[in-house]
C-alpha cells in the first residue's frame, strides 16, 4: 500500500487527543487524519483546528460514508462503541475501537460478525500487550520456559483512584465501573500471556461500598450521589484445559498500595510482569531470574496505533484480534451475572 492510510476519529475526548491523534500524527509518512467527529460541535471544531484536521462531523454515519476514508478510531464512551464500530465496518472502513469492546458480549459478538462480513480489520484498544516488557515475557512463555500455565492472578488494584471526570461512573454510558475500565486491561493481558485457553465457568462478586459515599480520592472529588457502577470486582475463572485465573480489580479498596499486572504459574516456572521476573528451580536451587535488556522507550498507545496501521498496509493481523477481545467481554458479563445471582456462570 503506497498511499497514506486516511483516518477518521469518532469521539474527540481525552483519549483521542492525548493518545490516538498524536500517535497517528507520529506516522505522518504513512497516515493522514482527514476527519474528526463528535456530538459536541464546538469541541470537534477546536480539536480539528488544534491538530490541523480538514473535515469535521457531528454524525459518525456521515463521516464513515466518506470515500476518502480508510480507517477510524472509535474513542467514544462505551455505550456507542458497538453502533459506531458496526457503522464504520459496514461502510468498508478498518476499525480500532477503544476498550472496553462494548457494553456487553452480545454487542461485542455483533461487532465481530460485522468485521467478518466486511473483511475489514477490527482491533480493540488493549494497549498493555504492546508494552516492551509484556512482549518480552510473551517470548519466554511461547518458548516454553514456564511449561503449562495452570494458574494466574490478574491484578489492577487502586487504593483510591476513582475517575472524577467523564462518564466512568455512569452505568448507562460506561456499562460498568472498575471491572470494565481497568479490569479488562489486565484480564486481556493475562489471557494473552496464557495463550487464550477457553473459559468455561466464572464465579464473581462486584462491590460499590466506597464509590457511593464521600471520601478521599487521589483524582479529586467525584459525584458519589449518582455513582451506580462497581468500585471493585473479584472473580475466579476456570478454563477448559484445567487452568484457573483469579481477577482482582478496584478503583477504591482499603489496601496498602496499588498493585498491577499478571502473575503466572506453570509446570516449569512462574513469572510476574511488574516487576518482570521469572521463577524456576534448577540444580536443587530456586531461581529468581530478572531479564535484562535495553527496552525501547515507547508508549504502548503509539505501538498500538503503529500495529493497526501496519496490519492495514501489509494485510496482516493486528496483535489484538476481535475474537480475543470478545472472550474478555464474555468473562466480564459472566462476572456481573454471577455477582447478581450469587451463582457460578457457565460460558
Amino acid at each position: 500500500m503506497a498511499e497514506k492510510v486516511r483516518v477518521g476519529i469518532i469521539g474527540v475526548g481525552g483519549i483521542a487527543t492525548s493518545a490516538h491523534i498524536p500517535a497517528y500524527q507520529k506516522l505522518a509518512d504513512a497516515v493522514e487524519i482527514v476527519a474528526v467527529c463528535d456530538v459536541d460541535e464546538k469541541r470537534v471544531k477546536q480539536v480539528a483546528e488544534q491538530f490541523n484536521v480538514p473535515h469535521t462531523f457531528t454524525d459518525y454515519t456521515e463521516m464513515v460514508a466518506m470515500e476518502e476514508l480508510d480507517a477510524v478510531s472509535v474513542c467514544t464512551p462505551p455505550r456507542f462503541h458497538a453502533p459506531a464500530t458496526i457503522a464504520a465496518l459496514e461502510a468498508g472502513k478498518h476499525v480500532l475501537c477503544e476498550k472496553p469492546m462494548a457494553m456487553n458480549a452480545t454487542e461485542a459478538k455483533q461487532m465481530v460478525e460485522a468485521a467478518q462480513r466486511s473483511g475489514k480489520i477490527l482491533t480493540i484498544g488493549f494497549q498493555s500487550r504492546h508494552a516492551p516488557q509484556a512482549k518480552s515475557l510473551k517470548t519466554f512463555i511461547d518458548a516454553g520456559e514456564l511449561g503449562q500455565i495452570y494458574f494466574a492472578r490478574a491484578l489492577a488494584l487502586r487504593r483510591r483512584g476513582i475517575p472524577s471526570w467523564g462518564v466512568f461512573t455512569s452505568k448507562e454510558f460506561n456499562g460498568g465501573g472498575a471491572l470494565i475500565d481497568i479490569g479488562v486491561h489486565v484480564l486481556d493481558l493475562t489471557l494473552w500471556l496464557m495463550g487464550h485457553p477457553k473459559p468455561t465457568r466464572v464465579l464473581g462478586s462486584t462491590y460499590d461500598y466506597l464509590g457511593k459515599r464521600p471520601g478521599y480520592n487521589m483524582w479529586g472529588p467525584w459525584n458519589y450521589k449518582t455513582f451506580d457502577v462497581d468500585d471493585a470486582a473479584f472473580a475466579l475463572v476456570k478454563f477448559e484445559n484445567g487452568a484457573t485465573l483469579i481477577l482482582e480489580t478496584s478503583w477504591a479498596l482499603n489496601i496498602e498500595k496499588d498493585e498491577h499486572g499478571p502473575m503466572l504459574a506453570g509446570t516449569l516456572g512462574g513469572a510476574t510482569l511488574e516487576p518482570l521476573r521469572i521463577y524456576k528451580e534448577a540444580h536443587d536451587h530456586l531461581l529468581d531470574i530478572t531479564p535484562v535488556r535495553r527496552w525501547p522507550q515507547v508508549r504502548p498507545y503509539d505501538e498500538e496505533i503503529k500495529d493497526f496501521i501496519s496490519a492495514i498496509r501489509e494485510g496482516g493481523e493486528p496483535l489484538v484480534k476481535a475474537e480475543e477481545a470478545l472472550m474478555v467481554q464474555q468473562i466480564v458479563d459472566a462476572i456481573y451475572e454471577s455477582s447478581a445471582t450469587g451463582e457460578a456462570v457457565k460460558i
